[in-house]
Protein backbone atom coordinates (compact mmCIF):
# COMPACT_ATOMS: atom_id res chain seq x y z
CA UNK A 1 0.00 0.00 0.00
CA UNK A 2 1.36 3.98 -0.68
CA UNK A 3 0.41 7.14 -0.13
CA UNK A 4 1.75 10.36 -0.84
CA UNK A 5 2.76 13.35 1.06
CA UNK A 6 4.43 16.33 0.55
CA UNK A 7 7.68 16.91 3.16
CA UNK A 8 10.50 18.60 3.97
CA UNK A 9 13.69 16.19 5.10
CA UNK A 10 14.80 17.05 8.58
CA UNK A 11 18.19 14.97 8.71
CA UNK A 12 19.33 11.55 7.41
CA UNK A 13 21.42 8.89 8.92
CA UNK A 14 23.35 5.76 7.16
CA UNK A 15 22.49 2.06 7.95
CA UNK A 16 23.81 -0.85 6.69
CA UNK A 17 25.75 -0.69 3.18
CA UNK A 18 24.14 1.29 1.39
CA UNK A 19 20.78 2.19 2.74
CA UNK A 20 19.25 5.87 4.85
CA UNK A 21 17.15 6.70 7.19
CA UNK A 22 15.42 9.94 6.61
CA UNK A 23 13.42 11.94 9.05
CA UNK A 24 10.86 13.96 7.12
CA UNK A 25 8.22 16.84 8.16
CA UNK A 26 5.27 15.53 6.64
CA UNK A 27 2.30 18.19 5.72
CA UNK A 28 0.00 15.17 6.42
CA UNK A 29 1.52 12.95 8.59
CA UNK A 30 3.90 14.60 11.29
CA UNK A 31 7.41 14.10 11.71
CA UNK A 32 7.68 10.28 10.47
CA UNK A 33 10.61 8.22 9.46
CA UNK A 34 11.04 6.75 6.11
CA UNK A 35 13.79 4.21 4.34
CA UNK A 36 15.96 4.69 1.69
CA UNK A 37 16.66 1.41 0.05
CA UNK A 38 20.01 1.52 -2.02
CA UNK A 39 19.83 5.07 -2.07
CA UNK A 40 23.71 5.41 -1.57
CA UNK A 41 24.62 3.18 -4.47
CA UNK A 42 26.05 5.18 -7.10
CA UNK A 43 23.53 4.07 -9.45
CA UNK A 44 20.64 5.07 -7.24
CA UNK A 45 17.62 7.37 -8.79
CA UNK A 46 16.90 8.91 -5.47
CA UNK A 47 19.59 9.63 -3.74
CA UNK A 48 19.45 13.09 -5.39
CA UNK A 49 16.59 13.90 -5.08
CA UNK A 50 17.08 13.40 -1.00
CA UNK A 51 19.24 15.81 0.65
CA UNK A 52 18.11 18.00 3.76
CA UNK A 53 15.59 20.90 3.46
CA UNK A 54 14.48 19.44 0.18
CA UNK A 55 10.60 19.98 -0.14
CA UNK A 56 9.40 16.93 -1.67
CA UNK A 57 6.66 15.06 -2.77
CA UNK A 58 6.67 11.55 -1.72
CA UNK A 59 5.88 8.29 -2.65
CA UNK A 60 5.70 6.20 0.60
CA UNK A 61 5.02 2.44 1.13
CA UNK A 62 4.15 0.85 4.26
CA UNK A 63 6.20 -0.69 6.02
CA UNK A 64 6.25 -2.87 9.35
CA UNK A 65 9.10 -0.33 11.35
CA UNK A 66 9.91 2.10 8.73
CA UNK A 67 7.51 3.06 5.20
CA UNK A 68 9.73 2.88 2.25
CA UNK A 69 10.33 6.17 -0.58
CA UNK A 70 8.87 4.33 -3.06
CA UNK A 71 9.34 7.80 -5.59
CA UNK A 72 10.45 11.50 -4.68
CA UNK A 73 9.89 14.29 -6.70
CA UNK A 74 11.45 17.86 -5.60
CA UNK A 75 9.44 20.54 -5.11
CA UNK A 76 11.59 23.42 -3.68
CA UNK A 77 15.21 22.86 -3.29
CA UNK A 78 15.62 26.27 -1.74
CA UNK A 79 19.00 27.06 -3.18
CA UNK A 80 19.35 30.63 -1.98
CA UNK A 81 19.81 28.95 1.61
CA UNK A 82 22.79 26.49 -0.34
CA UNK A 83 24.40 29.62 -1.64
CA UNK A 84 24.64 31.27 1.65
CA UNK A 85 26.47 29.24 4.72
CA UNK A 86 24.76 31.73 7.36
CA UNK A 87 21.28 30.99 6.03
CA UNK A 88 21.85 27.80 5.70
CA UNK A 89 22.78 27.19 9.62
CA UNK A 90 19.80 29.04 10.96
CA UNK A 91 17.33 26.82 8.47
CA UNK A 92 19.27 23.82 9.62
CA UNK A 93 18.98 25.02 13.42
CA UNK A 94 15.23 25.33 12.53
CA UNK A 95 15.03 21.79 11.17
CA UNK A 96 17.13 20.71 14.42
CA UNK A 97 14.86 22.27 16.65
CA UNK A 98 11.27 20.86 14.98
CA UNK A 99 13.01 17.49 14.86
CA UNK A 100 13.95 17.92 19.08
CA UNK A 101 10.58 19.08 19.95
CA UNK A 102 8.32 17.14 17.47
CA UNK A 103 7.57 13.03 18.58
CA UNK A 104 7.06 11.02 15.34
CA UNK A 105 3.44 10.39 14.13
CA UNK A 106 2.22 13.80 15.48
CA UNK A 107 0.01 15.10 12.97
CA UNK A 108 0.62 19.22 13.18
CA UNK A 109 -0.23 20.49 9.85
CA UNK A 110 0.72 24.09 11.69
CA UNK A 111 4.03 23.20 12.27
CA UNK A 112 4.56 22.19 8.88
CA UNK A 113 3.32 25.18 7.53
CA UNK A 114 5.62 27.52 9.94
CA UNK A 115 8.49 25.65 9.05
CA UNK A 116 7.88 25.67 5.23
CA UNK A 117 7.43 29.57 5.75
CA UNK A 118 10.64 30.09 7.85
CA UNK A 119 12.28 28.23 5.30
CA UNK A 120 10.77 31.06 2.36
CA UNK A 121 11.55 33.86 4.66
CA UNK A 122 15.36 32.62 5.75
CA UNK A 123 16.05 32.52 1.86
CA UNK A 124 14.96 36.23 2.35
CA UNK A 125 17.43 36.43 4.71
CA UNK A 126 15.08 38.52 6.56
CA UNK A 127 15.87 39.54 10.58
CA UNK A 128 15.54 37.40 13.52
CA UNK A 129 13.14 34.84 11.55
CA UNK A 130 14.70 31.73 13.57
CA UNK A 131 13.56 33.68 17.03
CA UNK A 132 10.40 34.36 15.37
CA UNK A 133 10.17 30.88 14.56
CA UNK A 134 11.44 29.26 17.23
CA UNK A 135 9.00 31.03 19.72
CA UNK A 136 5.37 30.19 17.46
CA UNK A 137 7.01 26.32 17.25
CA UNK A 138 6.73 26.18 21.41
CA UNK A 139 3.31 28.08 21.13
CA UNK A 140 2.16 25.36 18.62
CA UNK A 141 3.71 22.74 20.55
CA UNK A 142 2.09 23.92 23.77
CA UNK A 143 4.53 25.93 25.48
CA UNK A 144 2.72 29.09 25.18
CA UNK A 145 4.59 31.42 27.80
CA UNK A 146 2.82 33.25 30.43
CA UNK A 147 3.38 37.21 30.16
CA UNK A 148 0.95 38.68 32.34
CA UNK A 149 -0.10 37.02 35.41
CA UNK A 150 2.37 35.13 37.71
CA UNK A 151 2.61 31.78 36.77
CA UNK A 152 2.66 30.53 39.97
CA UNK A 153 -0.24 32.38 41.90
CA UNK A 154 -1.87 33.98 38.97
CA UNK A 155 -1.76 37.73 40.15
CA UNK A 156 -1.11 40.28 37.87
CA UNK A 157 2.39 41.23 37.08
CA UNK A 158 2.75 45.14 35.37
CA UNK A 159 5.57 46.96 35.26
CA UNK A 160 8.00 48.42 33.21
CA UNK A 161 10.05 44.92 33.80
CA UNK A 162 9.18 41.55 34.77
CA UNK A 163 11.29 38.28 36.17
CA UNK A 164 10.77 35.64 33.52
CA UNK A 165 11.06 31.94 34.64
CA UNK A 166 11.64 29.30 32.02
CA UNK A 167 11.09 26.43 33.92
CA UNK A 168 8.25 27.71 35.30
CA UNK A 169 6.38 29.07 32.08
CA UNK A 170 5.89 32.77 33.10
CA UNK A 171 6.74 35.83 34.78
CA UNK A 172 6.64 35.84 38.21
CA UNK A 173 4.83 38.50 40.80
CA UNK A 174 7.30 40.10 43.35
CA UNK A 175 6.09 37.25 46.45
CA UNK A 176 7.07 34.88 44.14
CA UNK A 177 10.15 35.63 42.52
CA UNK A 178 11.42 35.96 46.33
CA UNK A 179 10.65 32.42 46.62
CA UNK A 180 11.00 30.95 43.18
CA UNK A 181 13.00 33.35 41.01
CA UNK A 182 16.87 32.82 41.07
CA UNK A 183 16.87 31.39 37.91
CA UNK A 184 14.64 34.02 36.49
CA UNK A 185 15.80 36.87 33.93
CA UNK A 186 14.14 40.41 33.71
CA UNK A 187 11.87 40.72 30.36
CA UNK A 188 10.27 44.35 29.16
CA UNK A 189 7.11 45.21 29.08
CA UNK A 190 8.01 46.11 25.74
CA UNK A 191 9.29 43.06 25.29
CA UNK A 192 5.94 41.30 26.08
CA UNK A 193 4.07 43.29 23.78
CA UNK A 194 6.52 42.51 21.01
CA UNK A 195 5.05 38.70 21.53
CA UNK A 196 1.79 39.05 21.79
CA UNK A 197 2.14 40.90 18.88
CA UNK A 198 3.96 38.06 16.93
CA UNK A 199 1.85 35.25 18.65
CA UNK A 200 -1.18 36.90 17.04
CA UNK A 201 0.27 37.46 13.84
CA UNK A 202 0.66 35.62 10.76
CA UNK A 203 4.72 34.49 10.59
CA UNK A 204 6.81 37.28 10.37
CA UNK A 205 10.06 38.66 10.97
CA UNK A 206 9.72 42.44 12.17
CA UNK A 207 12.35 44.74 12.46
CA UNK A 208 12.85 45.37 16.08
CA UNK A 209 14.89 47.30 18.77
CA UNK A 210 18.74 44.69 19.51
CA UNK A 211 17.38 44.52 23.25
CA UNK A 212 14.06 43.37 22.58
CA UNK A 213 15.53 40.48 20.03
CA UNK A 214 17.82 39.81 22.79
CA UNK A 215 15.36 38.97 25.51
CA UNK A 216 13.17 37.00 22.79
CA UNK A 217 16.13 34.87 22.09
CA UNK A 218 16.60 34.17 25.70
CA UNK A 219 12.96 33.36 26.16
CA UNK A 220 13.12 31.17 23.58
CA UNK A 221 16.45 29.16 24.64
CA UNK A 222 15.73 28.52 27.99
CA UNK A 223 12.20 27.39 27.55
CA UNK A 224 13.12 25.35 24.78
CA UNK A 225 16.33 24.09 27.56
CA UNK A 226 13.81 23.69 30.68
CA UNK A 227 11.02 21.65 28.96
CA UNK A 228 13.13 19.54 26.00
CA UNK A 229 16.52 19.11 28.47
CA UNK A 230 19.12 20.48 25.54
CA UNK A 231 19.06 22.68 22.66
CA UNK A 232 20.03 21.26 19.48
CA UNK A 233 22.96 21.07 18.54
CA UNK A 234 23.08 23.00 15.42
CA UNK A 235 22.18 25.82 17.21
CA UNK A 236 26.25 25.91 18.57
CA UNK A 237 26.89 25.97 15.12
CA UNK A 238 25.02 28.67 13.99
CA UNK A 239 25.86 31.25 16.57
CA UNK A 240 29.63 30.35 16.37
CA UNK A 241 29.66 31.17 12.51
CA UNK A 242 27.29 34.11 13.22
CA UNK A 243 30.25 35.63 15.40
CA UNK A 244 32.93 34.88 12.78
CA UNK A 245 31.18 36.46 10.23
CA UNK A 246 30.90 39.59 12.20
CA UNK A 247 33.95 39.51 13.33
CA UNK A 248 36.49 42.29 11.87
CA UNK A 249 39.11 40.90 9.82
CA UNK A 250 42.35 40.95 12.64
CA UNK A 251 40.65 41.01 15.87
Amino acid sequence: MTYNTDGIILKYRDIGEYERIYTILTRDHGKIEAWGQGVRKPQSKLSPHLQSLYLCDFMLARGRRFDRVAQVKVKNYFSELWADLQKLSRAVYAAALVDLVLRPGTKEKTIFELFHGTLNLLEQNTGAIEVVFSLKLLKDTGFTPQLHNCVMCKKTVEGISRPFEAVKGGVLCEDCFRQFGAESFPVSSITVDVLEALFGAPLSAPEMPSPVQKELSDIAATMIQAHFGEMPKAQYFMVSLTQELHTPVGV
